[in-house]
């Protein structure tokens, strides 16, 4: 199950939001996804995680498990993902 912290690497991802202005500015993200988008970070979050199993599914490379994931917009990596429930067609 995703929890907040990847929620929070999502939005720095989408928002551009370097790891050092996160470092040094506390709530930065939470900030600047409300200026954004003019939802709490919390609710952000939920509406994520109701997204997430419809999202493709995704091949970790090491594991070989499938995910529903949303992917960094500039990096092979998986910012925010559940494992996908094994197909039963």
């Amino acid at each position: 199950m995703a929890d907040e912290f990847d929620f929070e690497e999502l939005i720095a991802d989408m928002l551009n939001i370097s790891d050092d202005l996160r470092d040094s500015e506390e709530g930065i993200v939470c900030l600047k996804f409300y200026e954004k988008f003019g939802i709490d970070f919390d609710k952000g979050y939920e509406l994520a995680e109701a997204l997430l199993p419809h999202t493709p599914q995704v091949e970790a490379g090491l594991s070989g498990k499938a995910f529903h994931a949303f992917v960094s917009k500039d990096k092979p990596i998986m910012l925010m993902k559940i494992e996908a429930k094994a197909s039963t067609v």
